[in-house]
């Protein structure tokens, strides 16, 4: 019994050995896959990125819009007293001291006896009104036609010699305006206030840190002059054509009335009244 047991192990043993090596012969199905392509590997640039051609132009456009505002806010009109003044002033020493220009200027004097009447006085009125009447010519600091007239000489203010053409201060001015005219450049008007002082011993404070006053040679007159005299200067104007740029003048226009009141003595002293203007018309070239 034992043997035949045995017998049987074996056999199912053999059994199953065989089945194995049957399977391991057999090859599995295999579902049918897409053919595979090998690629080179190669590299490619990325296509450009189009942009919008509207938003270039508008860029385009929008920087001279930004460069003509910057070049507006550069120089703009000044308002106020006190910006005008400055604007002017600015212009006008800007001008005194610089070394290339040519200017010409017209001078005239206009004056009269008002009250009392003096021969000998309206002889010294005639001339001075020849004296201060004339038009000159000068080009670059090398002086003027007939003379050597120096720049600080023949540009305001005056008498005598300032490196400066205006050191106007805002509370001397009765009234000031500046527009920009049509071709850029600017026009400042001032008009100073009135000032009397002592005509042979003082100058009018306001009047000559911008302009010219007369400078007369008391000494030098036919007739005698009382030291209580006075001098009246009243509604003197400046007004001034500026470069575009706000840096220089083109032309200078100044108006200036005066006054001298008092007595004169020839052989006995008499109350007189001499009243005019002083004008000067300077344009400038550079």
């Amino acid at each position: 019994m034992k043997r035949v047991l045995t017998l049987l192990l074996a056999l199912a043993l053999a059994l199953g050995a065989l089945a194995a090596f049957s399977a391991c012969d057999k090859t599995p199905d295999l579902e049918p896959t897409e053919p595979v392509v090998v690629i080179e590997d190669e590299t490619t640039e990325a296509p450009p990125v189009e942009t919008d051609p509207s938003i270039e132009e508008e860029e385009e456009t929008t920087k001279p819009d930004e460069e003509e505002t910057t070049a507006e806010e550069a120089v703009t009109v000044p308002q106020g007293t006190a910006a005008i003044v400055a604007f002017y002033n600015e212009a006008a020493n800007n001008t005194k001291s610089h070394k290339k220009f040519t200017a010409q200027k017209y001078e005239k004097l206009d004056c009269n006896i008002t009250e009392g009447f003096l021969t000998i006085v309206n002889g010294a009125l005639n001339d001075l009104r020849k004296e201060e009447t004339k038009k000159e010519t000068f080009v670059n600091g090398k002086g003027t036609i007939n003379t050597n007239e120096t720049t600080k000489k023949f540009l305001p203010p005056g008498p005598g010699e300032f490196s400066y053409m205006s050191a106007l201060q805002p509370g001397w001015v009765k009234s000031a305006s500046c527009t920009q005219n049509a071709d850029g450049t600017f026009t400042v008007k001032l008009t100073l206030k009135e000032e009397t002082f002592l005509a042979k011993s003082e100058n009018p404070t306001h009047h000559i840190s911008c302009m010219d006053v007369l400078d007369v040679d008391w000494n030098g007159l036919p007739f005698k002059v009382h030291d209580e005299t006075k001098g009246r200067n009243y509604d003197a104007t400046i007004n001034a054509t500026v470069t575009k740029d706000g840096t220089l003048l083109q032309e200078l226009h100044i108006y200036e009335p005066v006054e001298v009141k008092g007595q004169v003595q020839v052989l006995i002293w008499a109350n007189i009244t001499v009243a005019g203007y002083w004008k000067q018309d300077i344009q400038f070239t550079y």
